[in-house]
């Protein structure tokens, strides 16, 4: 079996998925939110009806125009840890959920067919999750008629959020290792949640450039004023991608085909 052929089986798979569907949902609840926020100080009338999430909108929010909200969809986008994760431990932990691992892996076919082509999948349905996401919160913007638009603006938040998906789905690979290791669904997306927090809480120290999940967050703009990844941090994310990858071949291919 080739790559291409194993890649496109992979993609077969997610065609009748309902979970493609309910997960691009619950991602596009995010510009929503930060939108109606938006909405409550561009219109104090309609804040003064919904009472406290005016407040925190007042709280949170600096200011309702195109800078403020861009750069919190950017924020946004370090949330893709979490939307990787349960990508990948659908891909990945079905096959032994469902049962199905022994007979794929017993096929005469090398096991790291099997992983590229699932890490493949599972990063595309991510990046086509988020691209699609963000178009909705160009849109979301577009029709709040926020003030302070400029071209040079987005170009720089589209740069920032597409930096963060790229690592996303570097540093985001650890989720694949615990589906095989896990043998299931829960694991990786348990531990995933469980990253993102520990990255957000090393990223306002001065080991963030050098975490996988904390470099998520600071390329997201997540901690304002801390150091962003440069050149050496992405190195450390590329080894970290790998040293991953190799983990997951080494765990399937440990899978008992008998």
């Amino acid at each position: 079996m080739k790559l291409g052929t194993a890649v496109l089986t992979e993609l077969l798979k997610l065609r009748r998925a309902r979970v493609v569907w309910i997960l691009a949902a619950a991602y596009a609840l995010a510009p929503l939110m930060v939108g109606l926020m938006m909405s409550v100080l561009l219109h104090p009338a309609l804040g003064h009806r919904l009472g406290l999430l005016t407040l925190k909108a007042q709280l949170t929010v600096p200011a309702a125009n195109w800078a403020t909200y861009l750069g919190l969809v950017a924020t946004l986008s370090a949330g893709g840890l979490v939307v990787l994760a349960v990508a990948q431990a659908f891909v990945f932990g079905r096959e032994y959920a469902e049962g199905t691992a022994k007979d794929m892996l017993a096929l005469p076919v090398p096991r790291v067919t099997f992983l590229t082509a699932k890490l493949a999948v599972s990063a595309l349905w991510f990046v086509a999750t988020a691209a699609a996401v963000y178009a909705e919160a160009l849109v979301v913007g577009a029709v709040l008629g926020l003030p302070g638009y400029a071209p040079g603006l987005l170009a720089a938040t589209s740069v920032r959020v597409a930096a963060t998906v790229a690592e996303v789905v570097l540093a985001g690979s650890v989720a694949a290792l615990l589906a095989v290791a896990g043998r299931g669904y829960l694991a990786p997306i348990g531990v995933s949640i469980l990253l993102l927090l520990i990255g957000d809480l090393f990223a306002h120290s001065g080991w963030g450039p050098w975490l996988p999940w904390s470099m998520v967050l600071l390329t997201a703009g997540a901690a304002p004023g801390a150091a962003v990844p440069g050149p050496a941090s992405l190195a450390v994310l590329a080894v970290f991608f790998l040293a991953t990858a190799a983990a997951t071949w080494w765990a399937m291919s440990r899978t008992d085909v008998s």
